[in-house]
């Protein structure tokens, strides 16, 4: 059967979802179907038995053309990760997307710490600031780890408004993040970042660019200080090697 119904076309679609023998596998194949319309989509959901699964309300709620307050009503019944899934299925339209994002934010405060770690795993950019300021270190290490996050992510995350000092020693201790010039640099011209972090963030990098962080007007002078006895210690070791 399952066969069969990725081959029909939209008429026999329609005609299957109106069956009250219909079954969840059946009601799954019908919604994966290219041709599953608004229409057929509806005629599913019409079977409140099938809707018991939160994988069936979820590819509802991806069918182009869906009326918005139907949608709505099935969005507000899913998982965090039944939520995340629908924002992130490229089928999923997105003014649905949006509303699964918002969705998300509002549960996130209620969250679990293990849920929250989990969804800064598998999480999108949409989310990626709402779980940076939680603070929470275990969060943080997990969205560090997160394949989606890039580098100019984290440089956006570390100069948002007042990022909180967990941040950025998650960061220096990241072996992702860490070893990235452009992650190192960002933290030395950052105020916000503490001190003993910016100065580890700069001792990997080279003379030229300590130098270049010298002649930075925006560096904070507490790291500039510390910048130019880093370069005064290499220039007194540098002298001892020739010599």
């Amino acid at each position: 059967m399952t066969e069969q119904i990725s081959s029909m076309g939209s008429e026999e679609l329609l005609s299957l979802s109106r069956s009250d023998e219909l079954d969840d596998g059946q009601a799954i194949e019908i919604l994966r179907n290219p041709y599953c319309s608004a229409e057929v989509a509806e005629c599913v959901a019409k079977h409140r038995r099938l809707l018991g699964s939160e994988r069936i309300r979820r590819m509802v709620c991806s069918v182009r053309g869906m009326p918005t307050p139907r949608v709505a009503d099935l969005v507000a019944t899913l998982s965090w990760l039944g939520l995340l899934c629908l924002a992130q299925d490229p089928k999923t339209p997105p003014m649905v997307r949006r509303m699964s994002e918002r969705r998300l934010l509002l549960k996130l405060p209620k969250l679990t710490l293990g849920e929250r770690v989990g969804l800064a795993r598998r999480t999108h950019r949409a989310l990626y600031g709402p779980l940076f300021a939680s603070a929470e270190s275990p969060v943080i290490v997990s969205l560090l780890e997160n394949p989606r996050l890039t580098e100019s992510d984290v440089v956006q995350l570390l100069n948002s408004k007042n990022p909180n000092p967990v941040v950025f020693f998650a960061v220096l201790r990241s072996p992702r993040w860490a070893p990235r010039r452009g992650i190192r640099m960002a933290m030395a011209r950052n105020p916000s970042t503490p001190l003993p972090v910016a100065l580890s963030a700069v001792a990997e990098l080279g003379p030229g660019e300590l130098k270049g962080l010298v002649e930075d007007p925006g560096l904070p002078e507490n790291v500039r200080v510390g910048v130019l006895g880093l370069l005064k210690k290499r220039g007194n070791i540098l002298e001892k090697t020739v010599l």
